[in-house]
C-alpha cells in the first residue's frame, strides 16, 4: 500500500473552511489544530487539572477486559494513572460490523495523533475511542450498504422492539444476527480470507449480548497491537464515575442552551448554517423512563424540570438527587456528551469528522460555562481506498483520481458517448424536429383559424408528435449506451468504488469487504502508513 495526497472539499462548507483555517471561524475554536504550539499549550493548561484517574482506569480496565483486550491496551489503561498522561479521543455509535469506513478512519487518526505526541511531548498519550452506546437511532446504524449492480442497496438487520431504547440497551438475537453476516461476506466472494473472517466474525456476535458487545469486540480484535483503548458512554459504572459532572451540568443547563443560541445566531451571521437542534429550555440532558430515554426540559414558570411526552416533573433539587443514587438513569445528548468527555478525560486533542467539526462550532461557550476549555479539535483523516482494477480504468478513461472525488463521472460519461455518436445523431434529430414543428405550426394556425373548436385538438396532435421525437431519443441514447456497454461499464465501476451515488466512500462502503479480499491484518497495515493530520485527502492505492 502507498499513500497520495489531495487537498479536496469536504461536504460541507464549514469543515472546509476549518480545514483552510479560515480568519472568520478561527473564533469559535481555542486552538489551531495544525500547529505543534497548540498540542504543548494544551499540555501545559491540563497540568493545572484535577482528573479521578485511579477510579478511570479502574472502569476502563474493567470495560476493555470484558472484550479480551491485549496487553497494549491493558498497558496504556495503566499509564493513564500517571498525572501527565493524556489521550486522544473520538467517538462514534456502535454500527453493525463497524459501520461505514470512516469509523475504521477515524480510529486511526487517533491512534496516529496519539501516537505522534506521546513522542512529540514526552509524555503518555493514550488513544481512547467514546462508543456512543447512549444513542437511540436505531436506524442509523442497522444497515450494511452493499453494491447491488450499479447502485446501493441497504442490507438491514431487522429488531422489532428498538423503539427509542439505547443501543447498548438492545440484545442481539444471535443466531438470526449470523445468518445476515453471512449473506453479507457471501456477497464479496471467496477468497482465501473468506473463512477466517467469518469465524472471527461468529465468535465476535457469539461472545455478545448487544449491539455494543459486537461492536466492541470487533474494534479490539480489529485493532489488536495498537494500544486502543475503548468506553461505552452508556455503561453504569462509567455513569457513576460522572455523578458530580451530572449535577454541575444539570445546574448550568441555562447557561448551556443561551451559549448555544448566541453562538449559533454569530454562525448564521456569516452564512454558516448551524448544526444543533437546541431550544432555550431544553437541559440537554436524558432522563430514562421505562426502558426509553426523554429529553429534560426547564419550566421556568414553574421552576421545574419537564418530560413532554410523559409529562413528569423534576425540582432541581430532586435531579440532583436522582444524579447521585441512580445516575444511569441519565444520559447525554449531543450538546453535554462533548463536555462529558471532558470532565472525565485530560484530553489533548479530539478527533472530529466533517460533521463534528460544524456542530462543536457551536458549543465554545458551553465548554466556558462549565469552567472547561475546548480542547483541539483535529480533523480525522479522510482517506479513499484504491484497487489495482479501479486504478487501470480510471487510466484507460484517461480521469485522474482527484477529478473522479471533487466532479464524479456521470457528466463525462454522457460527454465520452456524445462524442462517439449522439452528436450528428441528435442534431440530425433535433433539426428534424424544428421542421416538422414549423410545419405543424403553420398548419395549426390555419386550422384553427377555420375551425377555432378544434383547437385543443391541434394542440394535442403535435404533443403526440414531440412524444415521438422524445421516443426516438431515448432510444438513440439507450441502444448507443448498449453499442458501448463495457465502457459505460467501466465509468459506472469506478464511480461506484470511489463516489457512490456522490457520496465520499468512506460514507458508504463498509471494511469487512476489504478485509474479505485483501486480508484480516488489513487494519493493521493501514495503522502502519505515514498518514500526517494535515487536512489533506490521503488515496490508499492497495
Amino acid at each position: 500500500m502507498n499513500v497520495v495526497e489531495l487537498m479536496l472539499p469536504t461536504i460541507n462548507k464549514f469543515s472546509s473552511a476549518y480545514l483552510a483555517q479560515k480568519e472568520s471561524i478561527l473564533p469559535f475554536f481555542t486552538y489551531n489544530p495544525f500547529s505543534q504550539d497548540a498540542f504543548a499549550e494544551r499540555k501545559r493548561k491540563l497540568e493545572f487539572r484535577s482528573f479521578r484517574r485511579k477510579e478511570l482506569s479502574a472502569h476502563l480496565l474493567e470495560f476493555n477486559q470484558r472484550y479480551n483486550a491485549d496487553r497494549h491496551t491493558l498497558h496504556n489503561i495503566e499509564k493513564l494513572n500517571d498525572k501527565e498522561a493524556l489521550v486522544v479521543i473520538g467517538g462514534q455509535q456502535a454500527g453493525l460490523l463497524t459501520g461505514p469506513i470512516y469509523t475504521i478512519s477515524k480510529i486511526v487518526s487517533i491512534i496516529k495523533l496519539a501516537k505522534e505526541q506521546e513522542s512529540k511531548l514526552g509524555v503518555p498519550v493514550i488513544p481512547v475511542f467514546w462508543i456512543a452506546g447512549e444513542d437511540h437511532d436505531y436506524q442509523e446504524i442497522n444497515h450494511v450498504n452493499l453494491p447491488n449492480g450499479n447502485g446501493i442497496e441497504k442490507h438491514v438487520f431487522h429488531m422489532k422492539q428498538a423503539g427509542k431504547k439505547m443501543v447498548s440497551d438492545l440484545e442481539i438475537d444471535k443466531g438470526k444476527m449470523k445468518s445476515w453476516m453471512l449473506e453479507i461476506i457471501n456477497s464479496f466472494g471467496e477468497t482465501s480470507f473468506t473463512t477466517d473472517l467469518q469465524n472471527d466474525l461468529e465468535s465476535d456476535i457469539q461472545s455478545s449480548s448487544t449491539f455494543v458487545d459486537v461492536f466492541a469486540n470487533m474494534l479490539t480484535r480489529l485493532f489488536e497491537g495498537t494500544g486502543l483503548v475503548l468506553v461505552n458512554a452508556s455503561d453504569l459504572s462509567l455513569r457513576k464515575l460522572e455523578t458530580p459532572y451530572l449535577q454541575k451540568l444539570l445546574q448550568s443547563h441555562a447557561k448551556i442552551s443561551d451559549g448555544i443560541l448566541r453562538t449559533q445566531n454569530e454562525l448564521n451571521n456569516l452564512e454558516f448554517p448551524t448544526m444543533l437542534d437546541v431550544v432555550k429550555e431544553s437541559m440537554n440532558l436524558f432522563h430514562h423512563h421505562h426502558g426509553d430515554r426523554e429529553l429534560l426540559y426547564w419550566d421556568a414558570q414553574i421552576q421545574k424540570a419537564i418530560t413532554k411526552d410523559t409529562n413528569r416533573q423534576f425540582t432541581m433539587e430532586q435531579l440532583e438527587q436522582l444524579a447521585e443514587e441512580v445516575p444511569g438513569d441519565f444520559s447525554n445528548n449531543v450538546v453535554t456528551r462533548p463536555l462529558m468527555q471532558e470532565f472525565l478525560f485530560p484530553t489533548l486533542a479530539f478527533i472530529g469528522g466533517p460533521g463534528e467539526i460544524s456542530y462543536w462550532a457551536e458549543l465554545g461557550r458551553c465548554f466556558s460555562s462549565v469552567e472547561l476549555e475546548m480542547p483541539p479539535v483535529v480533523p480525522r483523516i479522510s482517506l479513499t481506498l484504491l484497487e489495482r482494477h479501479i486504478d487501470s480504468s480510471m487510466k484507460e478513461l484517461d480521469i485522474p483520481i482527484q477529478d473522479v472525488l471533487e466532479n464524479g463521472l456521470e457528466e463525462k460519461r454522457k460527454a465520452w458517448l456524445y462524442k462517439q455518436e449522439l452528436e450528428s445523431l441528435e442534431g440530425t434529430l433535433a433539426s428534424f424536429r424544428e421542421q416538422y414543428e414549423e410545419v405543424h405550426g403553420k398548419f395549426r394556425k390555419v386550422g384553427e383559424e377555420t375551425l377555432p373548436h378544434l383547437k385543443p385538438a391541434f394542440e394535442k396532435n403535435w404533443f403526440l408528435i414531440d412524444q415521438q421525437f422524445s421516443y426516438i431519443h431515448r432510444l438513440i441514447e439507450r441502444s448507443s449506451y448498449e453499442k458501448h456497454e463495457n465502457m459505460m461499464n467501466k465509468y459506472e465501476r469506478v464511480e461506484l468504488a470511489l463516489l457512490p451515488k456522490g457520496m465520499p466512500q468512506e460514507r458508504v462502503w463498509n471494511i469487512c469487504y476489504f478485509l474479505n479480499k485483501y486480508g484480516l491484518d488489513f487494519i493493521q497495515r493501514l495503522c502502519k502508513l505515514p498518514l500526517e493530520h494535515n487536512g489533506k485527502h490521503k488515496i490508499i492505492r492497495i
